[in-house]
Formats: C-alpha cells, sequence, structure tokens
C-alpha cells in the first residue's frame, strides 16, 4: 500500500506546482502541458490555459473539453463532485470527470481559478477514485495555478530556485547533460543552467574553465565564494550595446550589466549556473536568492 504522506516531491513549472509521489518523474513537458510517469507508464496529465478577456465559463468549458477530447482521443463524461473532496485554496472550481479512450480509461478534474481565470485539466491513468484519503485525492489538494506570494517557484530535473513572479519563461531545453531555463521581464533576462555529470565535465578542466569554455563572452576576473551547495566562482561586468562602445560617456547609459555565478554541486554530481543580464543595474538580488544564492 502507497504510503501517501512520506512517498511526496513538489514539482513546480511555469506558475503551476503539485506534490507527487517520489518515484514518479516528468516524461513530457510543454510550455502549458505535463505528463507524469513512474517507469515510462503515464500516471498524470496536466494540461492548462489561461482565459481569454471576455468568456463566459459554460460556454468555455464546453469548447475547453470539445477541443479536449479531440486532440487526446477521449471521451469524458461529467461526474458528480465527492462528497469528501476539500481543496485548501477557495477560488478553485471544480468538474470532476471519468474519462476512457481505446486502450485506457481513468477519472479527472477540470479546475477553474476565479482569481487568475486559469483553466486546468488534470486526467489520472487509473480509476481510482478521488476519495479522501487517496492518492489522487492528496494529489490535487497539493495543487496550485499561480504564485501564492510575489515569489514563483521552479522545481525539476534537479533544480530548485525562485524568482519573482513577474519574469515569464520564455525558452526552455532539457537535453541530457545540459538544461537551460530563460526567464525574463521587461529587459531584465534571467537565465539558469544545469550541466552533467559534474564529475566528467571538470576531470580535464577546472571550474573557471569549464565556465569560459561554455559562456565565452565572460569578461574580466572572477571572485570566489561558498554556498550551501558548494564552491563557486563569479563573474560580474559592465558592456556596451556594440564594440567598444564603453570609450564614448555618451554611450554609457546604454551599458549593459551582467552577473554570472557558477557552482560545483558534488552531492548531485551538478555544475549550476545563474546568469543575469540587465541594463538598468547589476542584479545581485537574483542571485543571492537563487539556488546557489548565499543565504540557502
Amino acid at each position: 500500500m502507497l504510503k501517501i504522506n512520506f512517498l511526496m516531491k513538489k514539482i513546480a513549472w511555469n506558475g503551476i506546482s503539485l506534490k507527487i509521489p517520489t518515484p514518479w518523474e516528468i516524461d513530457s513537458l510543454q510550455a502549458d502541458h505535463l505528463i507524469i510517469g513512474k517507469n515510462s507508464s503515464p500516471e498524470i496529465e496536466i494540461k492548462w490555459t489561461d482565459a481569454p478577456g471576455q468568456f463566459t465559463l459554460e460556454k468555455y468549458l464546453k469548447k475547453f473539453i470539445a477541443k479536449s477530447q479531440k486532440l487526446l482521443h477521449i471521451k469524458i463524461h461529467e461526474l458528480s463532485t465527492p462528497l469528501s473532496f476539500k481543496h485548501p485554496v477557495k477560488t478553485f472550481e471544480f468538474f470532476f470527470f471519468s474519462w476512457e479512450s481505446a486502450s485506457s480509461k481513468g477519472n479527472g478534474t477540470l479546475i477553474f481559478c476565479t482569481l487568475c481565470k486559469r483553466l486546468t485539466m488534470i486526467r489520472f491513468f487509473s480509476d481510482s477514485q478521488i476519495i479522501s484519503p487517496s492518492l489522487p485525492h492528496s494529489i490535487l489538494t497539493s495543487y496550485l495555478d499561480h504564485p501564492m506570494a510575489d515569489q514563483a517557484d521552479w522545481q525539476l530535473f534537479g533544480l530548485d530556485f525562485s524568482a519573482p513572479k513577474r519574469f515569464k519563461l520564455i525558452e526552455y531545453s532539457f537535453k541530457p547533460g545540459y538544461y537551460t531555463l530563460i526567464l525574463k521581464h521587461e529587459k531584465t533576462t534571467l537565465t539558469v543552467f544545469s550541466w552533467g555529470p559534474a564529475s566528467f565535465l571538470l576531470s580535464t578542466s577546472g571550474l573557471s574553465e569549464f565556465a569560459t569554455q561554455r559562456l565565452p563572452g565572460l569578461k574580466g576576473f572572477a571572485t570566489a565564494g561558498h554556498c550551501p551547495r558548494g564552491s563557486y566562482l563569479e563573474w560580474s561586468f559592465r558592456q556596451g550595446r556594440f564594440k567598444n562602445a564603453e570609450i564614448l560617456p555618451v554611450f554609457n547609459r546604454y551599458e549593459i550589466f551582467t552577473i554570472f555565478r557558477i557552482c560545483h554541486d558534488t552531492h548531485q554530481n551538478r555544475i549550476f549556473g545563474i546568469q543575469v543580464v540587465s541594463p538598468v543595474k547589476f542584479e545581485t538580488n537574483l542571485i543571492s536568492r537563487s539556488m546557489i544564492g548565499d543565504g540557502e
């Protein structure tokens, strides 16, 4: 029997978060879609969308259901709300359903947030009832569709950090051995890197050489430090928007400020990096509050 209380880990991605059993992993990922499974077998699917400017909830739900049935090749049947179901977030409205396809079936729910106007579909690849206590109930009651505070969490594939929620995802890549996330707010860009395995990547070079090879635009000398994840190197420099612009004082207001910190996490056998590029100032707070920050 699955011990729900002890087999839960957090996944946080692009505004949404939930807790899942520890053995489960993300099998498929898009900006607004996750499939999570165990041993490459799907256990849960999550898809979300933001409501248009003007809409009626009934028509919005019908359109979303019709589109989902066609896209996923499933049939959806409405279910009544389980008597024992209760979610801590009061702005959520739930619409429960069962679903079936040619090869499988299960239960799920649509979640509409009256605060942020996001609509989420969560379907389980099992016909377990969503009642308390049960694994589906535990997962659903952990679900959030927007940050509850100013900081948004990002937690997946060994990455674990937070950033101001005003920073939006603009690009991501999860290739074997090399992960990147790029977030942006106005003209400030926050990039998170993860490389591994570190023992192999650093077998013939030090952390400084590795950094300059991966980011050849780094300028000046690095300062050394230590954070809870391990030793790090940090570069901070300013540069003009074009070659030799810094020699002309009139162009100083167009300078770009860059901070890059890189850390060898021996426990996870990964190399983590955080880079912030801003036209305003050195955004040291985004570094210090990151996953390889000083205060973790």
